[in-house]
């Protein structure tokens, strides 16, 4: 036993208990020291807890009170506790040596510093899913392990010959991965219901915003390396459409990394293997995502929607590129609105006309038919350009109107807006336009048409 009957029965005599009989002090010995065993036991569980090997007295005072047994006050584990030793004649005694403390030499301390007021500061935790570097955040788990390991693992990156090292290592959660995999995987399923669960997805998830980026590169590379093939085409717009939808992210800083894909889909030469392929869709659906992003950021990126148009009239006058191109970019003009028909199309209908009848006369049936895609595209410009007038009275379907239309858009144009439903409200709106622009013309000096410069010169240069 731990505890003697000797010791029991000088504990109960200094309370006041003297004579207790041998089979009672054996009974409290053997009760005292299976006490001691559950108490140290469940230190034990602390300690282990706590990932130390060396039991302390916090861990003790922790077992009392799981116990509901009084803590012990005069011992605390940051301070080493040595024990002396005392003969007398009967046995051994161990005690706490207490430190000795002169209140002269106490008092004549300075006093310690006044404590800090408690104060609350903001900083950023995360932007963009990515901890900054900053002393209020703490230093990575990565870079605290692996120390000048961690700082070598750290991948140069190489774009156009010029070497870049990323500030921040963005790390994504297992789960965020898992879901990655699993989204660009279904987006590849010849299964139309598990694609179209796989956009959902994106576009109403909230907790995706780490992943706009991956989904903006995929878009990118997606888009460069298929493109010739028609229906991975389709699903990637389709992703760009869902991830810009999803009202739960922030997709504004992701314009320029996506706009190059979908110029690329609208105005690229050949989007598919076989002309009869209906690729036509595919442009006008990245013109209207184009469309909807100039009315969405254009408020934020004022020369969004102007550097956008000159490109695409760039690629509408020139003559070496192809009928297809020439479509994406008649589609995206008439796409981004009437002005843009009414400042940059319009005046150059006739020019292209020419051009296009030209390529529509040689005996080849792709160029025929890409040809008379052009010129639906043209009359589907007209037709924005004649709903933006409203109520306009239309005029009548009369030789002489179509030989005043022909004089603006050319013959062949006049005569498919001549045979079209609403020939008389374009013939009407296009006079009204022609109208204006004289007027324009002569009261606004040239330097400061903006646009307007750009595409009375642009029929010069072609």
């Amino acid at each position: 036993m731990i505890y003697s009957k000797t010791t029991i029965k000088n504990i109960s005599e200094s309370v006041g208990i003297p004579k207790l009989k041998d089979g009672i002090t054996t009974a409290m010995a053997q009760d005292v020291e299976y006490r001691l065993h559950e108490i140290i036991s469940e230190a034990m569980k602390f300690m282990k807890h706590s990932k130390r090997t060396k039991l302390s007295v916090g861990d003790i005072n922790s077992a009392l009170r799981v116990r509901n047994v009084e803590p012990i006050y005069g011992f605390e584990t940051g301070r080493p506790v040595k024990f002396h030793k005392a003969t007398t004649g009967l046995e051994d005694i161990y005690y706490v040596d207490d430190e000795q403390i002169d209140l002269d030499t106490l008092l004549d301390e300075p006093l310690p510093s006044v404590p800090l007021d408690t104060v609350y500061t903001a900083h950023w935790l995360a932007i963009e899913g990515v901890q900054p570097r900053i002393q209020q955040n703490p230093i990575p788990s990565d870079e605290v392990d692996g120390g000048e390991a961690g700082r070598r693992a750290v991948k140069v990156q190489r774009q156009d010959g010029v070497e870049t090292i990323p500030l921040v290592k963005h790390v994504l959660s297992k789960e965020l991965q898992l879901y990655y995999e699993c989204i660009t995987e279904s987006l590849q399923s010849a299964d139309p219901v598990v694609k179209a669960t796989a956009l959902e997805s994106i576009s109403v998830d909230a907790g995706i915003h780490q992943l706009v980026t991956y989904f903006v590169q995929y878009v990118a590379v997606t888009v460069k390396n298929n493109l010739h093939n028609l229906e991975v085409l389709k699903t990637t717009m389709a992703v760009a459409r869902a991830v810009r939808r999803n009202p739960n992210l922030f997709v504004e800083p992701y314009m320029h990394q996506l706009m190059p894909s979908l110029l690329t889909c609208l105005v690229s030469k050949q989007l598919c293997e076989e002309y009869t392929e209906d690729h036509w869709a595919l442009r006008d659906g990245a013109a209207e995502q184009i469309a909807e992003i100039c009315r969405d950021f254009g408020q934020t990126y004022h020369t969004l929607q102007a550097r956008i148009a000159r490109t695409l009239l760039r690629a509408f006058l020139d003559p070496t590129k192809p009928l297809t191109t020439h479509y994406g970019a008649i589609t995206g003009l008439a796409r981004l609105g009437a002005n843009m028909v009414r400042v940059l199309v319009l005046p150059n209908i006739k020019t292209y006309m020419g051009l296009l009848d030209v390529e529509m006369e040689k005996d080849n049936a792709q160029l025929v038919h890409d040809g008379q895609r052009c010129r639906d595209a043209l009359v589907d410009a007209l037709r924005v350009l004649a709903a933006s007038y409203g109520e306009l009275e239309p005029v009548g379907l009369t030789h002489m109107q179509r030989h005043r239309l022909a004089e603006v858009v050319g013959s062949t144009l006049a005569g498919a807006v001549y045979a079209d439903a609403d020939g008389g409200r374009i013939m009407a709106a296009v006079a009204a336009a022609s109208k204006e622009a004289a007027g324009a013309k002569g009261a606004e000096p040239a330097g400061d048409r903006g646009v307007d410069a750009g595409a009375a010169a642009a029929p010069g240069e072609q």
